[in-house]
């Protein structure tokens, strides 16, 4: 000890190093507490958030499932008392499954005696058994479903209601296996009066895999609580309903769990800091609208800084052998900086390798070492910035060339897009022309031997192509108009629905033996907007062709909806062949065809959307429908 006391003393280089050694522990030491309390709130924080994150994701995805149930099951009662049949009510009972795989089951159950030749009992259960569909008419003294929560509750309350999770019977009176719960809606006549249930049911099996599927961490967890605090969703699958979150809950000791389940069982939304299970957790809860029950998202707390501390022992570590190897290269520094000349060397051969960056200081020195020094300091800054100059400068041409490049290929595209929407008028109208040719010389040359029906359908025919040449010809004409108009004048008032209406008996069916053709609104008769009443025609009317086009089967519908009190907007919907993923990017493009073989000239949609824009709303796809093509004209509402 005495020895190395000595060699310190002795020892100016030494000395210097164990100076900047104990900065330097200092300063890490400050550093790296502070950083470790600061780091560790920001992953805490950020856990919170994925975790809110994750619960508001999957709270959207219970609400969506329960969305498509309740919309299915409405969609039924309308169906079921459009056509109130026994024969009617077994193919709604069949068909909101073959629609909906996900749903369990449906059952539509009527009233004592009100299909009088049915008998006392009267109710139409379809189940899914091994993959298939199968249905029957249940209702019996022994199964006597006036008694059950899912028909009383709904006829009781006269509203639509969730049930609580239930075993219940189905097919050929078996127990069914899997716990289900049931969205029951009454079913009320035109004077009003209840005359029976549809209830559709949900596995409540499948209901837990696909919310405990999402989750923050690998070791976190989702559950739901129904009404009571039992578990609808729950990682061990066999406490699911009979077990609930106060189970086995001592009131002392469990005082926490017991406070958090009856905040949720309260449909409050919150976090809490809880042991569960001898594990301290973070717990993030929020209601389910509209059912009563409870979601949560328990995050262990050690799942959450499990790699932070991993790290920061990793981390410490590092700059234990990092310190000491600082005492070591600042003993070498300072060794080097007594000897100016060695630094000049050093300095001289950076050069020679080509390392102009590396700045050298000036010195203070008035010596020749000192003249040296900075003549070399200021000779390297002249080469640095000569470097740097010409560098920027080849970046520079870089960045024209790429410039260049690409405004060659825009030019190329725009010149390959002109060719090819050239070639596609040149066939559009010729082709309808040498139809309406070829008829005319017919008519001229032979009509005395054309009968009368055929006589009828040359000239239907030369209308329609005489049509479709006029189409294409208005739609350039509107094209090249809306380059310089900048508005519309807005001053009509317009009957939403009955504007549908009208709308709909322009289009004329392309298939009408399997195509429906419906106003589907959602607002009241009186509902209006003012706009250009001509011009919004002439965009929904395009809008249902485009559906007519493409649609072969099922149905196409236009209607309007009121998400906001300050907008309207008007829905085409269509059950058509749809758009592709990889389209529908590019759907609203000018001169875009999804099909180069169908009529048109790919500037329908392009015209639809520019004039909605110039409308003051816009005009987007539904990329969340599937089943075909839906588009949402939105329009402000002024009055």
């Amino acid at each position: 000890m005495k020895n190395f006391i000595t060699k310190i003393r002795h020892s100016l280089s030494l000395r210097i190093s164990l100076w900047i050694l104990f900065i330097a522990v200092l300063i890490f030491v400050v550093s790296l507490g502070f950083l470790y309390i600061r780091t560790r709130n920001y992953i805490r924080q950020d856990a919170f958030e994925r975790a809110e994150k994750v619960l508001n994701n999957t709270t959207l995805g219970v609400t969506q499932i329960l969305n498509e149930v309740e919309i299915a099951t409405t969609n039924t009662d309308w169906l079921v008392r459009s056509h109130l049949q026994p024969d009617s009510v077994t193919v709604y009972s069949q068909r909101i499954l073959q629609q909906n795989p996900n749903f369990f089951g449906c059952s539509i159950a009527f009233e004592p005696y009100y299909f009088e030749q049915q008998g006392k009992f009267f109710s139409i259960y379809s189940g899914r058994e091994n993959g298939m569909i199968e249905t029957e008419q249940e209702g019996s003294e022994s199964y006597n479903y006036f008694m059950k929560d899912w028909y009383q509750i709904p006829l009781k309350n006269m509203k639509e209601c969730w049930i609580e999770p239930y075993y219940d019977f189905y097919l050929d009176t078996v127990e069914v296996k899997e716990m289900i719960t049931s969205y029951s809606k009454p079913i009320i006549d035109k004077s009003g009066r209840a005359i029976g249930v549809v209830s559709t049911d949900l596995s409540l099996h499948w209901l837990s895999e696909t919310v405990t599927a999402k989750k923050p961490s690998p070791r976190s967890y989702c559950v739901m609580l129904g009404k009571g605090g039992n578990y609808l969703v729950y990682p061990d699958t066999a406490q699911l309903v009979t077990h609930s979150i106060f189970t086995g809950a001592d009131p002392v000791e469990d005082a926490d769990r017991i406070r958090l389940g009856r905040d949720m069982v309260a449909g409050k939304e919150g976090m809490r800091h809880i042991p569960i299970n001898g594990e301290e957790c973070y717990v993030f809860f929020r209601p389910v609208p509209r059912t009563g029950w409870s979601l949560a998202i328990v995050c262990p707390e050690s799942e959450i800084f499990r790699g932070y501390n991993r790290l920061f022992y990793i981390v410490l570590g590092i700059i234990v052998i990092g310190l000491l190897l600082l005492l070591v290269v600042c003993r070498q520094i300072v060794n080097s900086a007594i000897v100016p000349v060695n630094q000049l060397a050093r300095q001289a051969r950076h050069l020679a390798a080509g390392n102009f960056d590396e700045r050298m200081p000036h010195s203070d020195r008035i010596d020749a070492v000192g003249q040296l020094q900075n003549s070399f300091a200021t000779m390297q800054q002249s080469i640095s910035d000569h470097i740097n100059g010409i560098q920027r400068m080849n970046v520079e041409i870089e960045q024209r060339n790429e410039e260049l490049v690409k405004a060659n290929e825009l030019a190329r595209e725009a010149d390959l897009k002109r060719t090819a929407f050239m070639q596609d008028i040149t066939h559009q109208v010729r082709t309808p022309l040498n139809i309406i040719t070829g008829f005319s010389q017919v008519l001229r040359e032979g009509s005395e031997f054309v009968s009368e029906e055929e006589m009828e359908t040359i000239i239907d025919a030369m209308q329609e192509n005489s049509k479709n040449i006029t189409y294409i010809i208005n739609m350039l004409i509107t094209a090249s108009n809306l380059e310089t108009q900048t508005g519309f004048e807005q001053t009509d008032e317009i009957l939403c629905n009955d504007f549908c209406r009208e709308v709909l008996g322009l289009v004329k069916p392309k298939h009408p033996d399997t195509v429906e053709m419906k106003v589907d609104t959602a607002v009241p008769d009186t509902c209006s907007i003012v706009s250009n009443k001509d011009i919004l025609q002439k965009v929904l009317k395009e809008m249902l062709e485009n559906a007519n086009k493409f649609t072969q089967q099922g149905y196409i519908s236009i209607g309007c909806k009121q998400p906001d009190t300050g907008i309207l907007q008007f829905v085409v919907t269509d059950t058509g062949i749809g758009i592709p993923e990889s389209e529908k990017d590019r759907i609203f493009a000018q001169f875009t065809k999804l099909d180069d073989f169908t009529e048109g000239i790919g500037l329908g949609l392009t015209l639809c959307k520019r004039i909605s824009l110039m409308l003051g709303g816009d005009l987007e796809l539904d990329t969340s429908y599937t089943t075909g093509s839906r588009f949402v004209l939105t329009l402000p509402v002024r009055k």
